[in-house]
């Protein structure tokens, strides 16, 4: 195999741990925040999930990212937005600032598209965009409207909502191989270097790795600073991400797991525990959103300059 689709396989992996790292809080910082898991039990159940929702329930939105965006997209581009966003990415885990892997991966390939003169399907990237606004909006709706009809209720059954929390972040960590693995996994699908499943087994295994060498800085963020976490808000908070990243997969594009979370977070919190809601960590992470696509963009663009001029050579 040549250096350049080595680059590729080792961007993907690099990629993939990044996302796994990133959204462990996202999957089950609830269960965590809320005593209901351990550290170490939560950072297995989220990676044995992950892994599976990789390789059964990916394959929709692995097929948009393989062919609806950046059409004849090369070797070179690909590798070039996949190390920008993993770089990125870790950054953004290292300062414990949740962010939107999908937002940063779209912007690192608009960012390599733009240095190699490559046509933009606009549509695509169009509806892509629409769905990370709707993700958090729909999430907070569900939230507030779940935590508004069921919290009462929910307090009075808590043996049973204990449970419910873990199951319902068991499969918010199945959807964030359903949704995600995508990112990491669709340019090996682009460049025909592995079919589908197996591209959202390679993914999902590496994902799951990142899960459970540096998932811990986020749970704490999740589970503890945005909103302090009993049992029902815990549930009803994982259970609004759930739904919300569920009903936008099955139409075949991926929402930000963080931002789901965190909308999920926030609207549960507004409707019954507003005085528990951390406004200014709230702040710092709709900030962070805003500027890690266009580092994403920027870091491509460099990374695209470079590796054009290595491997035209």
């Amino acid at each position: 195999m040549n250096p350049l689709l080595i680059l590729v396989f080792v961007a993907s992996a690099l990629f993939a741990w990044s996302m796994g790292s990133h959204y462990t809080g996202a999957v089950m910082g609830t269960a965590y925040g809320s005593g209901v898991l351990s550290l170490r039990k939560a950072q297995v159940l989220a990676a044995s999930a992950a892994l599976v929702g990789s390789v059964v329930a990916s394959i929709n939105v692995i097929d948009t990212y393989a062919n609806g965006l950046v059409p004849h997209v090369s070797s070179v581009d690909i590798a070039s937005a996949q190390l920008a966003a993993a770089i990125v990415t870790t950054i953004s885990t290292s300062f414990k600032l949740p962010t939107s892997t999908i937002q940063i991966y779209t912007f690192s390939l608009l960012g390599a598209a733009l240095v190699g003169g490559l046509p933009i399907h606009d549509a695509g990237f169009g509806f892509v965009i629409l769905f990370w606004v709707i993700g958090p909006l729909v999430a907070f709706g569900i939230g507030f409207i779940l935590a508004r009809l069921g919290l009462k209720i929910a307090g009075q059954g808590q043996r049973v909502l204990i449970w419910f929390v873990v199951v319902v972040s068991i499969y918010s960590s199945f959807t964030l191989g359903s949704n995600d693995v995508s990112n990491a996994a669709s340019s090996l699908v682009a460049l025909n270097l592995l079919p589908v499943r197996l591209a959202g087994l390679y993914g999902g295994f590496f994902m799951a790795l990142g899960v459970l060498t540096w998932g811990r800085l986020l749970l704490e963020r999740i589970g503890h600073d945005i909103l302090k976490l009993d049992v029902p808000l815990a549930a009803v908070s994982q259970l609004s991400q759930a739904l919300s990243l569920t009903i936008i997969n099955g139409v075949g594009y991926n929402a930000s797991i963080n931002q789901t979370i965190v909308g999920g977070l926030t609207g549960s919190g507004f409707a019954v525990a507003r005085n528990r809601l951390n406004w200014k960590v709230i702040r710092n992470i709709v900030l962070n959103w805003t500027v890690s696509p266009v580092l994403g963009l920027s870091c491509s663009a460099l990374l695209a300059v470079i590796l054009h001029v290595l491997f035209s050579s």
